[in-house]
């Protein structure tokens, strides 16, 4: 893959608006590595997708889980669950604000992942749903897009626990990538987290 990031978009980190410190916390977002592996290091403040390359776009987090899980000793061993305050995320919540306003109705996915308390881990989502991407084909020009993004669950214990909401901003075209020696075709998908279409990365070609 030739990934071609424009410098502006990997200038700052993250967006998101935090009300109060939540249980469990993303911390940042980046774009993550063809097998979908997340840098902490790289970080992504803005992005561009081209739907004539991709109809998703995948973004890594770092997660934090702010629990403190702090153990009871009697006779010298451990009594209390060390997973006791482990946290389940089980839904994405999406909206999107949309410039033409393209009306995309917000949508809750269902997830799975698990954090122990006092780790940090990470986690890929695409963040484009079924709903954005049809509405996104349909709009016929570039469209400047704020995705909202929350995710939900519990510890446990059984209490509901939801993450800081996340905003990043997106400009989404649709054009049609040709390979530049005539004759030459796509290089066929093979990572999980192909960047092509994301950033301006384009995919390799090669003789049909």
């Amino acid at each position: 893959m030739k990934p071609f990031y424009a410098a502006a978009l990997l200038a700052l980190g993250l967006v998101s608006c935090v009300d109060k410190t939540p249980e469990i916390q993303i911390l940042q977002a980046s774009i993550p590595a063809d097998d979908c592996s997340v840098q902490a290091d790289d970080r992504i403040l803005r992005g561009a997708l081209n739907l004539g390359l991709s109809t998703g776009y995948n973004l890594g987090f770092i997660i934090a889980s702010n629990l403190v899980d702090t153990p009871i000793i009697v006779g010298g061993g451990q009594v209390s669950d060390p997973d006791s305050l482990a946290v389940f995320l089980r839904e994405a919540d999406f909206s999107y604000d949309t410039i033409p306003n393209l009306n995309i109705p917000a949508t809750t996915l269902p997830i799975f992942t698990a954090y122990r308390p006092n780790e940090d881990s990470d986690m890929v989502l695409n963040m484009i749903t079924t709903e954005a991407l049809n509405a996104l084909l349909g709009a016929g020009g570039p469209v400047e897009v704020v995705i909202h993004m929350r995710l939900r669950g519990e510890t446990a214990s059984g209490d509901k626990v939801a993450t800081n909401e996340v905003t990043f901003g997106l400009i989404v075209t649709n054009t049609i990538y040709t390979c530049p020696k005539a004759g030459e075709v796509h290089v066929p998908r093979t990572e999980a987290c192909d960047p092509r279409g994301q950033n301006g990365a384009v995919p390799d070609c090669q003789a049909p």
